[in-house]
Order: structure tokens, then C-alpha cells, then sequence
């Protein structure tokens, strides 16, 4: 049976320490894992790396296992059920994530405004970017001169979202399917962590906007304010 695990970073994106219980603990390839609850730690998913941090001051790698429990590689090996932990995680990094995860969204509906649909995205550090399925859309992206022009129209439309703010929250419902809203832009699924509203975004910049291998790809950066 799994055991039970709050996940906390859904509720509370800027909660980066919290004392926890170790609800799992266990061994891979030599290397000691636990579970604990409440869970602070984001895995990797949803285009979203994972967070980084510590467990009792160890370095640790937090991942989903196949049960949808939060695993955290490279725990203190002593460590039991029930023992008493104090769990840390870069607040730097998460709060970049945030920001890379939540200006994601602002660009998906954006795309989607002009007709495009969203077929991937990343919002990795260095490497954001969404996809969109280029078809029926070849004339607008035909030429370089045609792109810069989408790049502009793009940035102006981001420039003015973040300009008229809105707040970002998210909700689950019974089935623990979890929404993320930001008002006045859009509401869909997802798992990762976001700011509190679009104020807390600086510097959101399209960067490129190319057609390549079956996809219109448009990379962006942002940052926390």
C-alpha cells in the first residue's frame, strides 16, 4: 500500500524548509531513498526540472516512483519510518522555475490566441521553449522577415498580459486532478509550481521563433522579480 504524502508544493510555491515525516525508506542501486510528508520537494515533470536540495543538510534528487509517490535519492542512509527530518529546497532555483513555468503558460495562450495548437514545451533553464503544430500556418512563418514580425506581435502581447497583472492560483479537484488558473489568461491542467501572480515576473523575453522538424518553436526567458 502507498503511503500517504501531502504535497506541498502545490499549495505553497515559496515554501523551500519544513520539518517532515518519513513515510517510506529504502535502497536503489546502492543508494538510500525516503519519502516524507509533508513533500516540499517538485520532481521532474510537466517540462519542469526538479527542485534541488537537502534532506537533514544531505544533497538529495527528488523523483515520482510508479505509485505517484515523491522519492528523495541520496538520503542519510539511517533514516526510517517515522523518523523526524528537516527538509530544504534551493528557494533560488524553485522561484526561477516558478517564473519560467507560469511566463510557459502566459505563451501557450498566447499561441493558441492566434489559431496555433500547443504540441510541447520545455521550461528548463536556457532551454524554455513551446511547440506548436505549424499547419495551416506555413504563409505567416514563411521567411525570416514574416517570423521577426510573429516575434514582435508575441512580446507585444506578453508586454501587455503582464502589464494588466493577474492573479495565479491553482485547485484539485476529487479525482486529484490539479488546475492552475492565471486570471486573465487561462485555466489547464498541471503539476509543477508557479508565482503568485504575473507580477512576480521580470524580463520575460521571446527570443526565436523558428519552424523546425514539424514544429513551430518559439524559446523564451524569464525570471523572478
Amino acid at each position: 500500500m502507498t503511503p500517504s504524502q501531502e504535497q506541498a508544493y502545490y499549495a505553497e510555491t515559496y515554501l523551500t524548509e519544513a520539518a517532515a515525516t518519513v513515510v517510506a525508506a529504502g535502497s536503489a542501486e546502492g543508494t538510500a531513498w525516503v519519502a516524507v510528508t509533508p513533500n516540499i520537494f517538485h520532481p521532474k515533470g510537466g517540462g519542469q526540472p526538479s527542485d534541488e536540495g537537502t534532506v537533514d543538510g544531505v544533497p538529495v534528487t527528488p523523483a515520482r516512483d510508479d505509485d505517484g509517490l515523491v522519492v528523495l535519492a541520496g538520503a542519510p542512509a539511517a533514516l526510517e519510518v517515522g523518523a523526524a527530518v528537516v527538509c530544504s529546497v534551493d528557494p533560488a532555483k524553485r522561484r526561477l522555475h516558478a517564473a519560467l513555468h507560469t511566463a510557459g503558460h502566459v505563451l501557450g495562450a498566447l499561441g493558441e490566441a492566434r489559431g496555433w495548437q500547443h504540441s510541447g514545451h520545455s521550461h528548463f533553464p536556457g532551454q524554455a521553449r513551446l511547440d506548436f503544430d505549424p499547419e495551416g500556418h506555413e504563409d505567416e512563418l514563411a521567411t525570416p522577415e514574416l517570423r521577426e514580425g510573429v516575434l514582435a506581435e508575441l512580446q507585444a502581447a506578453m508586454d501587455a498580459a503582464l502589464a494588466r497583472g493577474g492573479v495565479v492560483t491553482a485547485s484539485m479537484d476529487d479525482a486529484g486532478h490539479r488546475t492552475v488558473t492565471i486570471d486573465g489568461v487561462n485555466s489547464e491542467p498541471c503539476g509543477g509550481t508557479h508565482v503568485r501572480s504575473l507580477a512576480d515576473l521580470a524580463n520575460v523575453r521571446i527570443l526565436e521563433v523558428k519552424v523546425k522538424r514539424g514544429a513551430i518553436k518559439v524559446r523564451y526567458e524569464a525570471e523572478h522579480a
